[in-house]
């Protein structure tokens, strides 16, 4: 090991070990700010710490430390573990990157390619379902953002393949990600649900989608079998919660 690794390998156990230590304290800023100020290898070693309160110190610095984006992989492999304290907040830390990511001009070493692999990443991750549902839930927004920052249009994800999970939260979040205006290729699948999934919430997210915009194109992709769901999945609701189902049974 040269000097050069040996300064650094000083220098990433001080800055975890002050990290750590102000998360054990319950000050989950000042390790962030530690985090922050040891920079991206640091946090990237606390992340793949075996210790929880050193990983949960390098999610607290992951959104805010330099080059950021280069942490989504570590955080995936947080998120993918079966240690729920530490597996909910790495994907919404890994969620609140993407999401900043999608909002600004790619940095100049980062390329399309570097997103389009963690996409992947994440899209593998939303859709296994041995994970805990509210990882697999972040982790398709992160899908969506990721996807986002190189096509600004693009859901990032098969939204059929979605809607046939057997979760219904993960069906109502998949719903959820659609754009607006909800892009034609995406009709068919949304009245599919409104028409045939079991459960009312992603029947009626799915109505809300797909009324939401223009109103022909919906009424033409549900039929009568579709529009008769839709007035049985907003009877008895306030009107201002089903606004956009309503659109389809205006005349």
């Amino acid at each position: 090991m040269s000097i050069f690794s040996l300064g650094f390998f000083g220098v990433a156990v001080a800055g975890i070990a002050t990290m750590t230590a102000a998360y054990q304290r319950g000050d989950v800023d000042e390790a962030s700010r530690q985090g922050v100020l040891a920079g991206p290898a640091v946090v990237e070693q606390a992340l793949h710490s075996k210790a929880r309160a050193t990983q949960l110190a390098g999610i607290a610095a992951a959104p805010y430390v330099e080059a950021r984006p280069e942490l989504l992989p570590a955080l995936a492999d947080v998120a993918s573990g079966a240690d729920r304290r530490t597996a909910i907040p790495a994907a919404q830390a890994a969620r609140q990157i993407a999401r900043e990511l999608a909002t600004e001009d790619l940095p100049d070493d980062i390329g399309e390619d570097d997103v389009m692999t963690w996409r992947a990443l994440f899209d593998q991750l939303a859709h296994s379902e041995s994970r805990f549902i509210e990882v697999r839930v972040l982790a398709l927004d992160t899908v969506t953002s990721l996807a986002q920052t190189v096509t600004p249009s693009s859901i990032g994800f098969d939204l059929a393949t979605a809607l046939h999970d057997r979760d219904p939260a993960f069906r109502v979040a998949a719903v959820q990600l659609v754009p607006r205006p909800t892009p034609a290729a995406l009709r068919t699948p949304l009245a599919d649900t409104v028409k045939d999934d079991a459960d009312d919430k992603v029947a009626l997210a799915a109505a809300q989608a797909l009324c939401g915009d223009a109103r022909d194109p919906a009424l033409a992709a549900l039929g009568a079998r579709g529009l008769a769901r839709v007035k049985k999945l907003v009877a008895g609701r306030p009107p201002k919660l089903v606004r956009d189902a309503m659109r389809c049974l205006k005349r």
